[in-house]
């Protein structure tokens, strides 16, 4: 996907499609989501009600533990880096915008925001010495420019 594209959408009727295809699409997701956190929750806690340590897990439990808990996770992170919601503030009713560094999407505000805040940063004046943070804010603010 190529940086910074826009994606807006004007008409009403097209409006709620997008938004109505986009929440059924992230009530999937979740749906799955929630299946898989219970299966593994079951490795944890027995039919009987007993809580089970990891350490008491065979090497096969146990990779199959983590491999639905990474399951888990790599969906979560799909389906918050996609064009249904907003990376920011979690929006999925807004024309959203591409950010490559951050292989995700925001809303037209979140990146309206952290854009002029980015234009801000750059007119302040070059000191010295900047700490980590400086610098990674800096850094930042680059990717909306």
């Amino acid at each position: 996907m190529r940086d910074k594209r826009a994606i807006i959408i004007k008409s009403p009727r097209l409006q709620k499609i997008r938004n109505n295809l986009r929440l059924l699409l992230l009530k999937a997701a979740r749906t799955e989501r929630e299946r898989l956190y219970k299966e593994w929750r079951g490795f944890l806690v027995g039919s009987e009600g007993k809580r089970h340590s990891i350490k008491e897990f065979s090497p096969d439990k146990l990779e199959q533990f983590r491999n639905l808990q990474e399951q888990e996770e790599i969906l979560k992170s799909i389906s918050d880096r996609s064009i249904c919601k907003c990376i920011a503030c979690g929006k999925a009713d807004r024309d959203m915008v591409y950010n490559k560094a951050y292989d995700a999407w925001y809303c037209t505000d979140c990146y309206g925001l952290e854009r002029s805040v980015a234009q801000r940063r750059t007119k302040t004046r070059e000191r010295g010495s900047k700490s980590c943070e400086e610098k990674a804010l800096e850094e930042h603010s680059k990717t909306f420019l």
